[in-house]
């Protein structure tokens, strides 16, 4: 079956008011006029207690109101269009974040990498991980210091059965971004028990053979359904992916990086967990978490599975 990237029609941007958070902002501003999306921008301000509201009355509302303003201030100073609407809730980030995402029916999240937030303010950088892996749309986790000119595209890839849907989205971001090619990046880890059969090296050379043999078929596939997709060249490294990936992506200077999260195998869950985290506070580019709103449901299954 042909894979298809889904249109991005909306786009939803989470912001916790933070220089670290202006990326992410940036970053959401350029995907939506280069996509022709809607750009929703949301600041989640965290409530008040009893005790704080009995003892300040009014106080709630006040930090509503002043959240409301600076929100207004922080997306006109740094140039984010009049046309996108701003959204300042009082709650749990997180929870409140995956719903008006859910509401909205966007398309994509933007969150940023890192990011503190003060006294009643959104704590945005300590839920990024938590939103990867529970929104059920693809999340771009954007790098702090993004201000445009994003050219080098990598993909992360284990060339799995939907493995071609972080391979499309990354040949796509290529061909919207004018990439000359797109870095396809595998790290691999030899087998327990491979001594048994064969030696260090042979073991080495056969995966990377049948490595490299999944690739050029799942590439060709991918390449198939992104017409003008840019060229793209394979680097295969024995070791573990939470500590190689982002190695690789650091040498290789990319500016945005796709990432797989979709699936029902323990190692694509476990990807959704300490292995995605590694790699996006690794990395050091923006990420992208590709996501199939489809197979969301089966994940979740399968994680309750496991878990009994």
């Amino acid at each position: 079956m042909a894979t298809t990237i889904r249109p991005i029609k909306t786009i939803l941007a989470a912001t916790g008011l933070t220089p670290e958070s202006v990326g992410g902002l940036l970053m959401a501003a350029d995907l939506a006029e280069r996509e022709g999306a809607a750009l929703h921008v949301v600041h989640v301000v965290e409530p008040t207690s009893e005790v704080e509201e009995k003892a300040i009355p009014g106080l709630a509302e006040r930090h509503l109101t002043l959240a409301t303003e600076e929100l207004h201030r922080f997306c006109s100073t740094h140039g984010i269009p009049a046309s996108a609407t701003q959204h300042v809730l009082r709650g749990d980030p997180e929870s409140d974040i995956l719903r008006l995402r859910a509401e909205l029916k966007a398309d994509v999240l933007v969150i940023s990498r890192y990011g503190k937030g003060g006294l009643k303010r959104g704590r945005l950088g300590s839920i990024a991980n938590r939103l990867v892996r529970k929104c059920q749309v693809s999340v771009l986790v954007a790098h702090p210091e993004y201000r445009g000119g994003a050219r080098r595209v990598g993909v992360a890839c284990d060339f799995h059965d939907k493995s071609q849907m972080e391979l499309c989205r990354a040949l796509q971001l290529g061909k919207d971004l004018g990439s000359e090619e797109v870095v396809v990046v595998s790290a691999y880890e030899v087998p327990a028990g491979y001594h048994t059969i064969m030696t260090w090296d042979e073991a080495c050379t056969n995966l990377e053979k049948a490595l490299r043999e999944a690739a050029e078929g799942a590439l060709a596939a991918a390449v198939a359904a992104v017409p003008g997709a840019p060229g793209w060249r394979l680097r295969l490294e024995e070791g573990s992916p939470a500590s190689r990936v982002p190695a690789m992506a650091q040498e290789e200077h990319l500016d945005v990086l796709v990432l797989g999260t979709h699936g029902r195998s323990r190692a694509a869950m476990a990807l959704l967990g300490r292995t995605s985290e590694k790699i996006i506070e690794g990395a050091g580019c923006s990420v992208w978490a590709e996501r199939d709103a489809g197979q969301f449901q089966g994940f979740l299954a399968a994680l309750k599975e496991w878990a009994e």
